[in-house]
């Protein structure tokens, strides 16, 4: 996996060499970046990462699971974690691994891997009033949000549907008992929704900070279109932390947007490099947690997380305005 995770970024690497000048000028607009608003939105996806785990959390309990939410943010911060360090959102699958051990033992495997089905599926309505968002601001054209408005339509019906389908007891109906449950109580899916809204606001907050940090105008709006944009590139991307692919897509939509082919390229290294700091001092936070048995031994290992959390964040942080 190291080794086809450094062919892909080597791929990715190489067409760089034809950008130019300008290329070679963007790791000067990231090192003229302003530090405090790089802090904010590194703070900021570490913050996204919790909501998601409580999300997860509330999608869980419903199907029966036990557990609380420094747990099941731990736990999906190792998903966090393993993104981070290998390709092809593999972190997704670990999560279900790690969320499934909450969940009685019959089938539980089949029923936690229903669940990333109903939580992409609210991200996806959610993105949708952030889509129509940036089309009130001229951003985006209004369309664009009919495929996410769609998938949660979707989601809803099956919520609905399989409120009302008998009871089945085989594995690939134990898929949908998590829509089961959704539809079953409204208060924990308007729960799962409230920690999902939380996780996608905290995602504008983080990339309208490195929006402001390289002198963008207007950060907010651009933030508006560079999540959705990065919510898709996450699903195809096949390098570990979207190296390339991230930083690609930002400087695309901004220089779509009017944004100097430089200042562009920038905010996107510095998004790229941020945004994989705080996956992984969030992912190793995580698996120290996870790794702690006891009380005092929980709170030696949230110290030594935290430590090692700023360490790791300090060394991108240099790594990256030293490029």
């Amino acid at each position: 996996m190291a080794a086809f995770s450094l062919l892909v970024i080597g791929s990715l690497l190489a067409p760089t060499a034809f950008v130019g000048r300008q290329f070679r000028n963007a790791p000067g607009a990231l090192a003229a970046a302003q530090p405090l608003w790089l802090c904010a939105a590194g703070a900021s996806f570490v913050l996204a990462v919790v909501c998601a785990g409580c999300a997860w959390r509330s999608a869980f309990r419903l199907c029966g699971g036990s557990i609380g939410r420094v747990d099941a943010c731990a736990r999906y911060g190792v998903g966090s974690l393993v993104n981070s360090l290998l390709p092809c959102n593999i972190g997704g699958a670990c999560r279900v691994v790690l969320f499934s051990r909450t969940l009685p033992a019959d089938q539980r495997l089949w029923v936690a891997s229903g669940v990333p089905a109903a939580v992409g599926a609210g991200r996806a309505l959610l993105m949708s009033f952030l889509v129509l968002a940036a089309a009130g601001s001229a951003a985006l054209p209004a369309w664009t949000a009919l495929v996410l408005l769609t998938a949660g339509c979707v989601a809803a019906a099956a919520c609905l549907w399989a409120r009302r389908r008998s009871a089945a007891t085989g594995r690939f109906a134990r898929l949908l008992d998590v829509f089961d449950a959704l539809g079953r109580s409204p208060r924990g899916a308007a729960s799962m929704l409230g920690w999902l809204a939380g996780s996608v606001a905290a995602r504008v907050v983080a990339v309208a900070s490195i929006a402001a940090a390289v002198g963008l105008a207007a950060p907010v709006s651009a933030a508006l279109v560079l999540v959705p944009a990065l919510a898709v590139t996450t699903l195809v991307s096949l390098s570990p932390a979207g190296i390339g692919v991230t930083s690609g897509a930002v400087a695309l939509v901004l220089h779509q947007r009017g944004v100097d082919l430089t200042t562009a390229l920038g905010a996107g290294l510095a998004l790229n490099v941020v945004e994989a700091a705080a996956g992984l001092a969030a992912g190793i936070a995580s698996g120290l947690i996870l790794a702690s048995r006891g009380a005092p031994a929980r709170r030696r290992t949230l110290v030594l997380a935290g430590a090692s959390a700023c360490l790791v964040a300090a060394a991108f942080g240099v790594a990256g305005f030293i490029a």
